[in-house]
């Protein structure tokens, strides 16, 4: 029960950050300043919010069963123990701009875990005219769901490329 509380109150944590941030009212960074892989943040646009889900054939999916999608762009990888994954919006969606992603992962030994991005890790970036988020987490969880915060016109946003680990950690390690 204790777990549940504390799962509830990160998540209202989470929530009230990121509108927060959407609102320009939390501690602004630098928008000049540029993320360690080097891409370009993405300006927050202004205009409404919306919620979207992960597309579903996009989950339940594990780094390591997917083709090797590891590039130079944004996430970079692979990195020893880690998994690097990109999620994008749909082709039509070219006008809309992810403000939060928190992609949804079932792990061994942690339950269900939600990170946001780019509060808790990752970046959000434009690639090319592309709106893109990224993060690394431990090898081996598995993607199972996700919503994303944008700004613009979409109905879903989905996984792009995993980039799995070089080293994976072996099943049950943190």
């Amino acid at each position: 029960m204790e777990a549940a509380r504390l799962r509830s109150a990160v998540w209202v944590t989470t929530a009230c950050l990121l509108v927060l941030g959407a609102a320009d009212l939390a501690r602004a960074r630098s928008r000049d300043a540029v993320p360690a892989g080097g891409e370009r943040p993405v300006l927050l646009p202004p205009g409404p919010r919306t919620t979207i889900g992960l597309d579903p054939a996009d989950g339940p999916t594990v780094a390591a069963t997917g083709e090797p999608a590891c590039t130079p762009g944004p996430g970079g990888g692979p990195y020893p123990d880690e998994d690097v994954w990109v999620f994008g919006l749909p082709a039509g969606a070219v006008a809309a701009r992810f403000i939060a992603v928190m992609p949804a992962f079932a792990t061994g030994d942690q339950g269900r875990v939600v990170p946001a991005v780019p509060a808790e890790g990752g970046a959000i970036v434009d690639d090319h005219g592309a709106s893109l988020a990224w993060l690394r987490l431990p090898a081996g969880w598995t993607l199972v769901g996700g919503t994303a915060t944008i700004a613009g016109d979409a109905d879903r946003f989905v996984l792009a490329r995993v980039c799995a680990a070089s080293r994976p950690s072996p099943p049950g390690s943190p």
